[in-house]
């Protein structure tokens, strides 16, 4: 025990080390760099806005020192391989890319009022497009200039860090290695119950409402040829990230759409479109909707493509449902990764809390799970169907605790409520009635009005506002020990792999 403390207490030092270097490294580049005024007063002072107003978009993660760049835990992870020049600028590119599409939510977000007050500032019509014209100007030329120094780059790998979902200072107070003990035990004994769940012929599950189908509204058959040439359209770039076109992402995802099994008891089971209603986000079961976006990982040392469909239910409640995560919201998020051909070998599927993480692997693909010292071992129920992906995924999911207790192809289904596929980037920049714009999550990545009191309970397990819905870049998937949904070594770390035999 005196162990594990003395641990998370040297872990605390050297993030604290670590940050405060990194914040010395870009403050010195900064300073040295000599960067025009007017580049400089302009990020500012949409910064100030953007923070003043509680705008800011917690999607993807600020680079100290360069407010026109923006990382993720993926582009992070990619810092240290990057042997050529080309490498370099392309690496840059996307980072620069990064930002600038969160800056357009943050502009498009942005109150009236504060529009009007930052565009008088600068000088500039009070639109929103001149507003991200000039965003996208100041970008590139900030860009330009600190390319002029020839230690932009190792600056960046420097100052370009991933902020930790977790905090030490919490586990501390908390008395992790004592308190994550009792926390184990439950955790494990929930995972005997999935596994129950996942082993139990459908037929002999509990139905406590009626059982209701959705599925995709377009429906595009599995191919394999044209899948391949999807994901080899996608690796033509220096780095050979999979990076589809606007249509070839559409049909991968319309190919890969599950059908969703949902037993509906309550309303609170209903699948919805995410809107405002007054001020609270809602959810609207009348127009069923899964809301996607892509993501990068590494597989065997090489990135690949992940398919990610987010849905949500008004709230959990119902007979199901432990009674200290009952609340307003909840949702599902399943993820599909494609190795390079094109093969989906791995799903996992988590609540988009983050919590009750679980990775169902293709049996021909995953030769064992590695274990995690002072962790628990990543959950794996079951495999995936042997018909899958020739045939469409089936998703059972209880009422009330919204836990998917069943994954099949081959469930039947007399009548389908089709649901739309939509961007997630519309959940980050919400309409409202009165045309204006608002982000469900709030700066820190949280979902407004999703809180829920397991924060008094489990916060010695160091994660802040455990049990509240949270938006994409920002799932801590373990109560005991550490883990990111968003890590991109997530499945190399967790799993031994068959040699590669397609």
């Amino acid at each position: 025990m005196h162990f594990n403390r003395r641990l998370h207490i040297l872990l605390f030092l050297s993030v604290f080390l670590y940050q405060g270097c990194a914040t010395f490294v870009s403050s010195k580049f900064v300073l040295d760099s000599q960067r025009p005024i007017e580049y400089v007063q302009f990020f500012e002072l949409l910064d100030r806005q953007v923070g003043e107003a509680g705008v800011q978009d917690a999607s993807s993660f600020k680079v100290a020192g360069f407010p026109y760049l923006r990382t993720n835990r993926f582009l992070t992870g990619l810092k240290d391989d990057l042997s050529s020049a080309a490498a370099k600028q392309q690496w840059i590119l996307w980072l620069q890319q990064l930002d600038l599409r969160a800056r357009k939510k943050e502009i498009q977000n942005l109150p009236a009022d504060a529009l009007k007050d930052l565009t008088r500032k600068l000088d500039q019509p009070a639109e929103r497009k001149t507003l991200e014209e000039l965003t996208v100007f100041y970008s590139q030329k900030l860009l330009i200039h600190d390319q002029g120094r020839p230690d932009h780059f190792q600056a960046l790998q420097k100052v370009v860090i991933n902020p930790d979902e977790y905090s030490t200072a919490l586990r501390i107070i908390g008395f992790y290695p004592l308190t994550s003990l009792p926390v184990a035990l439950v955790t494990l004994k929930v995972q005997e119950e999935f596994s129950k769940w996942h082993q139990t012929p459908v037929d002999q599950l509990d139905t406590l409402g009626k059982l209701t189908v959705y599925g995709p509204s377009q429906v595009e058959h599995y191919s394999e040829q044209s899948i391949r040439l999807i994901l080899e359209r996608s690796q033509k770039n220096i780095l050979g990230v999979p990076i589809p076109s606007a249509d070839d992402g559409k049909l991968l995802l319309k190919i890969f759409a599950p059908l969703i099994y949902q037993d509906v008891a309550a309303d609170y089971d209903k699948i919805g479109e995410v809107v405002w209603q007054g001020n609270r986000v809602h959810i609207n079961p009348q127009r069923p909707t899964v809301y996607y976006y892509f993501s990068h990982a590494r597989f065997r040392g090489e990135p690949i493509l992940q398919l990610n469909y987010v849905f949500w239910y008004s709230a959990r409640n119902g007979p199901k449902s432990p009674w200290i995560e009952k609340g307003l919201l909840d949702g599902i998020t399943m993820r599909i990764s494609l190795d390079s051909a094109g093969h989906p070998f791995m799903l996992d599927i988590m609540n988009n809390c983050g919590c009750y993480h679980f990775f169902v692997p293709d049996q021909k693909t995953v030769k064992g799970i590695i274990p995690a010292p002072f962790e628990i071992d990543v959950f794996v129920p079951r495999w995936l169907p042997e018909s899958f992906p020739q045939r469409r995924l089936n998703l059972r999911i209880n009422s009330g605790w919204h836990q998917v207790d069943h994954i099949a192809t081959d469930l039947t289904a007399t009548q389908i409520l089709p649901y739309r596929l939509v961007s997630y980037d519309h959940l980050e920049m919400l309409p409202h009635e009165d045309n204006g714009h608002e982000s469900i999550f709030n700066s820190k990545g949280i979902v407004k009005n999703s809180g829920r009191i397991e924060p008094l309970i489990f916060f010695p397990m160091g994660i802040p506002d455990v049990g509240s819905m949270r938006q994409r870049g920002h799932h801590a998937i373990k109560l005991v020990g550490r883990s990111y949904f968003s890590d991109p070594d997530l499945l190399d770390r967790s799993f031994e792999f068959e040699k590669d035999i397609r």
